[in-house]
């Protein structure tokens, strides 16, 4: 039989987190030193709407346990949602200087100075994001040599050729997650801001290029045909 807190976590699961929060928060008086229990009370306080109680349980989750980047990123976004720009800001940095690779943190902060109107800024944390995506994408592509490589004498000199497939399964894997044409987009209404209409349109049109198949992103399609 599963416990409460395995009931809760599939409630979460469903996009039930009223009913979740109901056990969590009765957990809590039980486990009052539970880091998880008020990360996911934070969490469903954040998915209702209810953003201040959010950001008092996640930052106590961030106290009890300071080494969880995956606090500070929801920590961050509770607080951009409260507008509390700044701090936010200062918990995603957080975040990603305990895990340097977490990509929404760094398109979470671009979303927060875009919100505070530094679109130069915004666009600077939005290329890091698309920079990231595109590092751990590579790495995944290049983990089998043998199909991206092949060995030649070049001038006397052995020298590795990139084959076709690095860059064919590159474009296969940034358009299997919406993250990159998401980042694009956002980029792209930054440029628009910024009065660059030209580069906005390129950036859409990148977008739309990564959008997945079967994935419901008209963002990007609505951008382009305002500007055109």
């Amino acid at each position: 039989m599963p416990d409460e807190r395995d009931i809760a976590i599939e409630l979460m699961k469903q996009n039930k987190f009223q009913e979740a929060l109901q056990i969590f928060l009765w957990l809590l008086e039980k486990n009052a030193d539970d880091w998880s229990i008020y990360y996911m009370t934070g969490q469903c306080y954040r998915f209702t709407n209810r953003f201040p109680e959010a950001v008092n349980y996640l930052t106590e989750a961030a106290s009890l346990n300071p080494a969880d980047p995956q606090i500070f990123l929801a920590l961050g976004i509770a607080l951009q949602l409260t507008e509390n720009y700044e701090l936010a800001i200062e918990k995603l940095e957080q975040a990603l200087r305990l895990e340097p690779r977490l990509v929404l943190a760094y398109n979470s902060i671009g979303l927060t100075y875009r919100k505070l109107g530094s679109f130069r800024k915004a666009i600077e944390w939005y290329d890091k994001a698309a920079e990231c995506i595109v590092s751990l994408v590579s790495e995944e592509v290049h983990k089998d040599r043998a199909k991206c490589y092949r060995d030649a004498i070049v001038d006397g000199k052995k020298v590795a050729i990139i084959l076709p497939y690095v860059l064919e399964k590159t474009h296969e894997m940034l358009r299997s997650d919406p993250a990159y044409a998401i980042v694009m987009n956002n980029i792209g209404v930054c440029l628009i801001e910024l009065g660059d209409i030209d580069a906005a349109s390129e950036k859409f049109r990148e977008s739309i290029e990564f959008i997945p198949n079967g994935y419901n992103f008209p963002d990007p399609f609505k951008n382009l045909e305002s500007i055109s």
